[in-house]
Parts: structure tokens; sequence; C-alpha cells
């Protein structure tokens, strides 16, 4: 596929669905995510894209405490949608999160 000369503009409907997801919220959290999937501490690592000791802070107390940011939640989300919903993606969308032939 040969990419484009010159950037596309966006409609007026493009630019309001691109504002829309802006502004959206994960749909959950950290708490939700692990009360549904089995996941150890260094999987939800990597669904994050972060070390094993920055999840450690996310379920400390204390002082230690930190929350995951909203893109931490985000990549949570966008696991949850494939963890669940993979099947019912389009072919390409599917394509685009994830490609099984990799693993």
């Amino acid at each position: 596929m040969s990419s484009p000369k010159s950037p596309r503009p966006l409609t007026t409907l493009q630019l309001k669905r691109l504002k829309a997801y802006i502004y959206a919220e994960p749909i959950l959290d950290l708490q939700e995510f692990v009360a549904t999937w089995d996941l150890n501490r260094q999987l939800i690592a990597q669904v994050c894209r972060v070390d094993l000791r920055t999840v450690n802070t996310w379920f400390s107390q204390g002082r230690t405490h930190q929350n995951p940011q909203t893109y931490h939640l985000w990549y949570l989300t966008t696991a949850d949608i494939i963890l669940q919903q993979y099947e019912y993606l389009p072919e390409f969308l599917q394509a685009l999160l994830c490609t099984l032939d990799d693993y």
C-alpha cells in the first residue's frame, strides 16, 4: 500500500469521533480486570507495557501505592475486548489488534 502524498483532511464527523475518543474514559479499572481474568502480574505488566515493579506499586498499599495511569487502563480495556470479543470483531480489526500466526 502506498502512502498518500499529503495528509488527508478530517471531515467534521471524523473530528467529532476523534474528540469523543480523546475524552472517553476506559471502561474498566485494574480491580475489574483482575477480577475478570486470571493473569499474573508479569502478564499485566506486558499488557500495559511497563515493568513488574510498576505493576507491583499498583497492588501495594501505603506510601508505595500508585494508581495506574489512564493509558494503562486503556491497555487493559483493549486486552479485555480482545479476550472477550475477539471473534465478533471484523477481520480487519482482528488483524490490526493482533496476528495469531505470530504466536
